[in-house]
Parts: C-alpha cells; structure tokens; sequence
C-alpha cells in the first residue's frame, strides 16, 4: 500500500492511496489520514480510486477517523472508490455516514 498527497482545488488536502487496505495495513492507513488532517486544517478528501479492496479493518480505521474529524469540527469525504470498495461501503452502511464523491472538483466542494 503506498500513499501521496496532493494538494487539490482550494488548498484542499486529497490523500491517494495505493493497493488493498488489508489487516495491519489498516492501522498504517488510520495513522496517514490522522496524519494528514494534522497538516490539512481538519480538512481531507481520501482518494480509493486505486484501492481495489477493503476489509473490516480499512472500515474501522475510516470509522474513527470520521468520529476524530467530527470531533474536531474537521471533515473526511471519500473520493472515487472502485465499484468493489463502493459496494463495501454500501452494504456496511457506511456510505450513509460518510460523503463519497466522483471527482475531486465536488470532494473540494463539499470540504468548503
């Protein structure tokens, strides 16, 4: 799994992550967004466009770091996801509780 960040429209932090979120990559993965928010001003869109798999551990590690970010007032939206990641999100209800968007033009909207 590898990362980078880039900076999208607006200032906005946009973590791209790499490879399956699997296990004890999970908790590299929670560390990296935690990370990012640090730099970002709370703000943070996490790119899953090349992320073709996730398991419990990948949602955890997104679970916390949504309720951190509402703790802090901050936000975390999810960009891109492939259609097997979506569908994980889907049916774990999670897509109901966290924002997901296609481009990074409404990611960058939406964390305005």
């Amino acid at each position: 799994m590898n990362f980078d960040t880039t900076t999208g429209e607006k200032n906005i932090s946009i973590l791209h992550v790499e490879g399956k979120i699997l296990g004890n990559a999970a908790d590299v993965f929670r560390e990296e967004m935690e990370q990012q928010l640090q730099t970002a001003q709370g703000k943070l869109a996490v790119d899953l466009m090349n992320v073709p798999l996730i398991d419990s551990s990948a949602l955890g590690a997104i679970v916390l770091t949504l309720k951190y970010c509402q703790k802090s007032g901050g936000k975390l939206v999810l960009l891109n996801p492939q259609k097997a990641v979506r569908e994980v999100l889907e049916v774990t209800q999670l897509a109901t509780v966290i924002e997901i968007y296609d481009t990074e033009e409404s990611a960058s909207a939406a964390l305005m």
